[in-house]
């Protein structure tokens, strides 16, 4: 009887050894991965937090420096970057532009040009169906921005390319249709932007459903050289073509009627006419000279949508430098159902009125949640580090 005690006594010692070090090892486990957890989301957090410019380097506003202080204000380039990486690739961007010509309210949460330039910043860097993978996101601002429009846009994560409005000697002649559109010459400094290769410039009221990334690998998109220039007399006043180019862009449909691609003989206002709200460039000063006297010479293009029509003069089809099509997958104006079911990436629609979108309820919908779905991410990302 002893001797059957103490064997039983020894297995439920040996069972409750066995059972500590399985308790130990789970405890073990778990505070070792508690603590990884923590470290990943501590790591991770401050990674977003300098993005976004919150922590040592952020004053009052909310938005860090750090991250503003390469880019210029005014003219030029201080920072001496190379439009080119250490592995070869070309250093691409995202640029918008916003002006202070739109007669915003005081109310930011009213201004909804500035809100859609919120949705665009807030759909290529944080919305997980749309994001880019590492390409910068700018907005390039002119003086009539305020403050607080710059602070918030820094915050959202954007990087805010100050310059100055963009005149020449004898640029009296140019009346744009709209008063809203008063400022747009100064998108033309996108082209002194030199430390990037190639830039897509989109108009603030662009929404996505898909990343535009692969834009930038489409055959519209490689710089070309420029034809006949050797041959080619310009006009009086006139700078020199540019020895390379790239403007890649697409023609505008009439309204939602339009098929998916858009055909050549009905859909589009006009054949070989770029809509300016969707384009690939590389920056190249040369360029931007060859613009600014083109802005100098009255009368050398319709300006009633100034930046617009200088660009498909330089860029006419029988001229020197033709602008390049790129797939209209990539972006188109006044979106329908359909265009969403072959895959439509992006579309140049304002979520605020749609008046040619007609009876497109479901394309509506999209762009009205896009705005509360912006709204409600960095609501909650402000309260998170207030």
């Amino acid at each position: 009887m002893l001797t059957l005690l103490v064997i039983n006594f020894r297995s439920a010692m040996i069972a409750f050894s066995e059972r500590r070090r399985l308790t130990v090892a789970v405890f073990a486990f778990i505070v070792t991965t508690l603590l990884f957890l923590t470290l990943h989301q501590t790591h991770a957090t401050e990674a977003i937090r300098v993005r976004i410019g919150i922590g040592q380097n952020s004053e009052n506003t909310g938005y860090s420096k750090l991250s503003n202080d390469i880019y210029r204000t005014g003219t030029g380039f201080t920072n001496g970057s190379a439009p080119f990486l250490a592995n070869g690739k070309g250093r691409f961007a995202y640029v918008t532009f916003l002006s202070g010509t739109v007669d915003g309210p005081k109310d930011l949460e009213e201004d909804n040009y500035f809100v859609a330039t919120r949705i665009l910043v807030w759909q290529l860097l944080h919305k997980p169906e749309t994001r880019t993978n590492g390409i910068d996101v700018v907005v390039m601002v002119t003086p009539s921005v305020s403050e607080s429009r710059r602070a918030r846009l820094a915050k959202d994560g954007a990087i805010i390319h100050a310059v100055d409005f963009l005149h020449v000697e004898n640029d009296q002649w140019i009346h744009a249709a709209q008063h809203r559109w008063d400022d747009v010459t100064t998108k033309l400094r996108a082209w002194e932007m030199t430390q990037y290769s190639r830039i897509l410039m989109l108009d603030g009221d662009t929404m996505l459903r898909l990343p535009l990334d692969g834009v930038f690998d489409d055959k519209g998109a490689k710089v070309r050289q420029t034809k006949n220039q050797n041959t080619y007399t310009p006009l009086e006043g006139e700078a020199p073509l540019p020895g390379t180019y790239l403007l890649g862009s697409l023609s505008e449909v009439w309204d939602c009627t339009h098929d998916f691609p858009p055909k050549d003989d009905t859909d589009l206002k006009k054949i070989s006419k770029m809509n300016a709200g969707f384009m690939l460039l590389a920056p190249s000063l040369p360029a931007f000279d060859y613009y600014r006297s083109l802005l100098n010479m009255t009368d050398a293009f319709d300006p009633k949508d100034p930046e617009q029509n200088l660009l498909n003069h330089a860029h006419r089809w029988d001229g020197p430098m033709p602008w390049t099509e790129v797939n209209h997958k990539w972006n188109i104006r006044c979106p329908t159902e359909k265009d969403f079911k072959k895959g439509l990436v992006s579309m140049h629609e304002k979520w605020w009125t749609q008046p040619y979108l007609y009876e497109n309820e479901n394309v509506k919908d999209f762009l009205r949640a896009q705005r509360w779905e912006m709204k409600g991410w960095y609501d909650a990302w402000d309260l998170r580090y207030a």
